[in-house]
């Protein structure tokens, strides 16, 4: 199992949709590759990893200096935060 693996598999299990791309084809082919299940016990222990607080030189790039951190993102896409998120207007 790789990180991209466990990565994607705990995303399935969230009930998320990933989105992993890749140009070279073993890595497309190995990223379909998550026939396994990561067990509860190890979801509790993933969904209680500390944010990261500070990217260095790398927290000029949105993804990573961004505007929501991570929790807030899946709490979004859970649902859980719909009521704090204010619709745009005008669009």
């Amino acid at each position: 199992m790789s990180v991209p693996q466990l990565s994607i598999r705990y995303c399935l299990q969230l009930g998320l949709l990933p989105l992993p791309r890749s140009a070279d084809p073993a890595h497309l082919r190995a990223n379909a590759e998550v026939d396994f299940t990561i067990t509860e016990e190890d979801m509790d222990l993933l969904r209680g990893v500390e944010p990261i607080a500070d990217y260095g030189d790398h927290r000029a790039m949105t993804i990573y200096g961004g505007r929501r951190d991570v929790r807030s993102l899946l709490a979004l896409a859970r649902g859980t935060l719909r009521s704090r998120v204010r619709p745009q207007r005008g669009r």
